[in-house]
């Protein structure tokens, strides 16, 4: 996964960036609803996979207590140049092992902006374990797939069974995105052109 991201990153070839700003509209209406699901208190929030932190920074920007987390050394150290944060609100790790990562634990949020989709079966099921971990019990899980051009690498198809499969115990419901609105088992979420979403709570 960061052997490909890192040379990515270093030949400045970023499309995933560019999809992730034309789907921002989208985000933002699912992180109004985290928001007034949790109208008071401190609402912390990890930022799966932040890549160079454009959604770290929409988090702390709209009153999060957020955090990204990447194990692409060079990405994070833009990150915090070039969006002038604090670099402890960045730690380089692998999502796979945050709960050894140092990042805290009793978070609200989680977002997963293609971090999810660019994982084998078991880094999914190491993801989805360690953010059981150190999620509070209310805690939600926002995840975006994306389209095949996203990526630096040839993405593994999403299926929300796959997501189900790997987190166990929450509820998975596909939320608005970019498909067809089929949301039932078997159908499709990583075919949309700006990415589908998902929305993972706790029954």
């Amino acid at each position: 996964m960061g052997i490909g991201y890192a040379t990515a990153y270093r030949a400045g070839i970023v499309p995933w960036e560019k999809a992730a700003l034309e789907d921002r509209p989208t985000l933002e209406r699912l992180l109004n609803r985290e928001e007034a699901a949790r109208p008071t208190g401190v609402r912390s929030a990890i930022d799966l996979g932040c890549g160079r932190g454009a959604a770290t920074k929409l988090l702390l920007d709209r009153g999060w207590d957020a955090m990204g987390v990447d194990n692409v050394r060079q990405a994070v150290d833009v990150a915090v140049h070039r969006n002038g944060l604090d670099d402890a609100r960045f730690v380089i790790g692998d999502v796979r092992h945050l709960v050894h990562s140092g990042v805290g634990t009793g978070f609200d949020l989680f977002l997963d902006i293609g971090c999810f989709q660019s994982l084998d079966e078991a880094g999914r099921t190491l993801v989805a374990g360690n953010v059981t971990e150190l999620a509070k019990p209310d805690a939600t899980v926002l995840m975006r797939t994306g389209g095949p051009r996203a990526w630096p690498v040839r993405p593994r198809q999403v299926l929300i069974e796959d997501v189900r499969r790997a987190y166990r115990g929450w509820t998975v419901e596909a939320v608005t995105g970019a498909g067809s609105g089929n949301t039932g088992p078997g159908s499709r979420a990583s075919g949309g052109r700006h990415g589908e979403w998902f929305r993972l709570t706790r029954p």
